[in-house]
């Protein structure tokens, strides 16, 4: 099982979902968001997307915290995130799952982005 959570939220704002359906989520959101990727963080984020598909993610947490997101860029971020999941979510049987992933990112607030925040590689959090 998968656990996508956004802890700046609390524990309410979690979505547990199985390893098939994260997988799902993760490469659908990368497909669609690659086409349309021109920044680097952008570049970035297909990448971080994909890495975490691939790595083994048995009793993984998927926190919205993760993001390498930029204070500068945040808005900008989170927008094309956000519109990767949504096309992502309509060419899926997952939509409800992606629309709760979608509320978690939508409500991270921008206070908590972090200057110099690092992408995380590694699946071991």
């Amino acid at each position: 099982m998968v656990v996508f959570s956004n802890q700046r939220l609390g524990a309410s704002a979690e979505l547990l979902v199985s390893d098939d359906v994260a997988l799902e989520m993760l490469r659908t959101t990368a497909a669609y968001a690659r086409p349309v990727a021109a920044a680097r963080w952008e570049h970035e984020l297909v990448h971080w997307l994909e890495r975490r598909a691939a790595d083994n993610l048995g009793l993984a947490t998927l926190d919205v915290g993760e993001i390498a997101w930029t204070p500068d860029h945040f808005e900008a971020q989170r927008a094309f995130l956000l519109a990767a999941i949504v096309r992502a979510a309509e060419a899926s049987e997952h939509g409800v799952a992606f629309d709760r992933w979608r509320r978690l990112i939508e409500a991270h607030p921008r206070d908590s982005v972090q200057v110099g925040r690092r992408w995380n590689w590694s699946s071991t959090n």
